[in-house]
């Protein structure tokens, strides 16, 4: 799966960066997203690891138009596959490359163990 995102200002560090927290939760949730598309259950996060290669910044702009500053966050592209299917646990590889050049901000690992869950008969 591949998406496009711009980083908001809402995410960012002390340092103007794209939170690496926010973008753990980000992996996270895109590795749910693209295992929940393959095996269509639901599933519940096992083991999760990124590795952080580079910085997403949120960057000034001031526009000529305009009479103030305008927060715009880095554009990122985001690529997400399975990897492994182990039955009931899943795996999912993410990919957040910047969108101008291609250079990997992080890679994601999630292992996800698969859910059946099934609706309980009430015995009233």
């Amino acid at each position: 799966m591949r998406f496009d995102f711009v980083v908001p200002n809402a995410i960012s560090d002390v340092d103007g960066n794209w939170s690496v927290g926010a973008l753990a939760s980000l992996v996270d949730i895109i590795g749910l997203v693209t295992i929940y598309s393959f095996a269509n259950r639901a599933t519940s996060t096992v083991d999760l690891n990124v590795s952080y290669y580079s910085t997403a910044t949120i960057q000034v702009k001031s526009f000529l138009f305009t009479c103030g500053v305008f927060l715009l966050g880095e554009h990122v592209e985001i690529e997400s596959k399975v990897s492994a299917n182990r039955g009931k646990l899943m795996h999912a590889v993410v990919e957040v490359r910047r969108k101008g050049n291609g250079e990997v901000i992080a890679i994601g690992k999630v292992w996800m163990a698969l859910n059946k869950l099934t609706p309980q008969v009430s015995n009233l």
